[in-house]
């Protein structure tokens, strides 16, 4: 066999390897959705909520030899029960509005990364605790939401690699990932420092936050921009994997983006309205807005639940102080990815 011949066999045969292990892959994702669907919507929902409680819980209980009651040391004593209720069921509405979202698994990731980032945030930044004591605790929250979503949710199709998608071009594209992380963790990065800068924020945390141990952080300056800003690229990444990338994937179709203008005949005025305003809007647009106002919402709401119901010696006042931070800078950063996608081509 000429040589020639030798080179067309193996390029065939590495050919064929290829697809069938694409065919491989491809079959056991579809028996694994299969599995999934298999359950009963209402019971994968009851099971995502019991299965998440009871996981935060149990890695909690598991793991006070790493954090060694520091967090005990900063955190309020629950005495009632409606207090300690109240936090277990704001666990479940956590996750039950994930759910009734439709989000899977890295959704849920990167929006869980986001609320309760201001809360960790907190505690490492003013209250010295150990590295070890934050990441512990913060991967325990993130694993526990996570995991039931990743085993009884399919990935949507902007996550799922066998799905065709808008824009999958864009997305995958490394440099578009890497600028668009970069500008949201600067908007995050800016708006800290904006914050530190005036008087408001840290009167709020001398005058709310009894006995703060270390509030250097705020006197800081220019020279700890490059600290928080590499500190905070996780979130420029959850931030672009959430609302840009969501978004983005989610671009309609030329035919599906055509808005009728005109009014129909006997429609009611609530209709016309809806019709003109919100339904005007591509599909993209309704979704980087409709998860932008989530995100500063529950940016928001989750950090004033957090830190003023486990945070010692913090009133609500002060937590709504800091949580509107943060807020702020998730409504400027869909703001940012709103531009971009505003681009012809995108």
């Amino acid at each position: 066999m000429s040589p020639r011949k030798k080179d067309v066999l193996s390029a065939a045969t590495a050919t064929a390897d290829s697809s069938v292990d694409t065919v491989e892959k491809s079959t056991r994702k579809l028996r694994q959705k299969a599995r999934v669907e298999r359950i009963h919507p209402i019971v994968r929902f009851s099971l995502a909520v019991f299965s998440s409680l009871a996981l935060s819980s149990a890695l909690f209980s598991l793991t006070t030899g790493i954090t060694l009651g520091e967090l005990g040391s900063v955190s309020k004593h629950l005495e009632t029960w409606w207090e300690v209720g109240g936090l277990m069921a704001w666990k479940a509405v956590e996750v039950g509005l994930a759910w009734i979202l439709g989000f899977d698994g890295r959704d849920v990731l990167s929006f869980t990364f986001l609320t309760h980032l201001p809360t960790y945030s907190l505690l490492s930044t003013f209250y010295g605790l150990r590295p070890t004591t934050t990441l512990t605790s913060y991967f325990i929250t993130l694993a526990s939401t996570t995991i039931p979503f990743v085993l009884l949710r399919n990935p949507t199709p902007v996550h799922s690699h066998t799905t065709a998608i808008p824009n999958r071009s864009i997305l995958q594209d490394r440099p578009t990932t890497i600028y668009t992380t970069i500008g949201a963790t600067a908007i995050f990065t800016v708006t800290l420092y904006l914050s530190y800068a005036t008087t408001w924020l840290p009167t709020k945390l001398v005058t709310h936050f009894q006995d703060l141990p270390d509030i250097t952080a705020v006197h800081a300056g220019p020279a700890g921009l490059p600290v928080v800003f590499l500190t905070l690229l996780p979130a420029g990444l959850a931030a672009r994997d959430f609302l840009f990338a969501s978004s983005t994937g989610a671009s309609s179709s030329s035919k599906d983006t055509k808005k009728e203008k005109t009014s129909t005949e006997g429609e009611y005025l609530a209709c016309t309205v809806y019709r003109k305003t919100w339904g005007a809007l591509t599909k993209k647009t309704q979704v980087l807005i409709s998860r932008t106002a989530l995100l500063a919402g529950m940016l928001f709401v989750n950090t004033v639940i957090q830190v003023a119901g486990t945070v010692n010696r913090v009133d609500v006042e002060g937590a709504m102080a800091w949580g509107t931070v943060w807020s702020i800078a998730a409504l400027v950063t869909g703001a940012m990815f709103g531009w971009i996608e505003a681009v012809d081509g995108v």
